[in-house]
């Protein structure tokens, strides 16, 4: 059951980061876009193991 959890989990980071990039103004590159996006997915899973006490 947690595996399918934390599948689930990284399926919604993935599809909220393409999102948020697709609707994201164009005046940032790409490039820059996509290193918020990253950082912001590792801060979430850095909160969410720190809080399961992983």
């Amino acid at each position: 059951m947690e595996q399918h959890m934390w599948r689930n989990i990284g399926i919604g980071l993935a599809a909220g980061a393409a999102l948020g990039m697709a609707l994201a103004p164009r005046k940032k590159s790409l490039k820059a876009t996509a290193r918020k996006a990253a950082r912001a997915m590792e801060d979430i899973a850095g909160n969410m193991v720190h809080d399961l006490g992983m």
